[in-house]
């Protein structure tokens, strides 16, 4: 049987990029990408006269499997698709025909989606700003809860680029220390001056 996934991990829609990725370095473990992008082609289709004598056994990711290997590869590999989805007849997915035609429907219906999904959430990321009143640290939760939802989505964002996207959110009163740490210090340490900085021009600023 292949590998389940745990129920949080298995595909419900929403979770694409992270699901394909797990289920893609599965595939290419096992030798059965081409079962999912179709390269490996069903033998009764392509080849005009089968042969009913025994032949060796091929490898997985063989492209000339026998009749009999493609259909238990071809099985294996939707198994792998399908028991590794929540309610794969739910979310559209073609269950009924080749592995192939099934991983089509994945990314036809969810590939796109995800992508525009992933955008969005990359903007409001880059969109937050912080106001002078607000508070620091609570502007630096949201951020890093903004960027662990961007990176589930599938977004590129390194700690370098979110360094910067911090820096890019502050206000121009932040200009005098914002200067002094665009040196090449991990993000940490960048946000641990900042609260200090924060703490010191808030410690005598009157109370409402």
């Amino acid at each position: 049987m292949p590998p389940m996934l745990s129920d949080t991990d298995k595909f419900d829609g929403t979770n694409w990029p992270t699901w394909s990725n797990h289920i893609l370095s599965i595939a290419a473990l096992k030798g059965v990408v081409g079962y999912l992008d179709g390269t490996i082609k069903d033998p009764m289709i392509t080849t005009s006269t089968p042969t009913t004598s025994p032949q060796p056994e091929t490898p997985w990711n063989s492209l000339l499997p026998t009749i009999d290997e493609w259909e238990a590869r071809n099985a294996w590999t939707k198994i792998l698709l399908t028991f590794n989805t929540k309610n794969p007849v739910g979310l559209g997915i073609n269950i009924s025909s080749s592995a192939a035609e099934a991983w089509e429907t994945y990314k036809s219906g969810y590939e796109a989606t995800s992508d525009m999904a992933r955008q969005n959430a990359e903007q409001e990321l880059r969109n937050l700003a912080f106001s002078d009143g607000d508070d620091f640290q609570t502007h630096v939760t949201i951020m890093q809860n903004k960027l662990s939802q961007a990176r589930a989505l599938g977004a590129d964002i390194t700690s370098k680029n979110f360094k910067t996207i911090l820096l890019n959110s502050l206000s121009t009163s932040w200009d005098p220390v914002i200067a002094s740490l665009y040196k090449d210090i991990p993000v940490s340490e960048t946000i641990s001056q900042f609260q200090v900085w924060w703490l010191r021009i808030n410690q005598n600023r009157p109370v409402n």
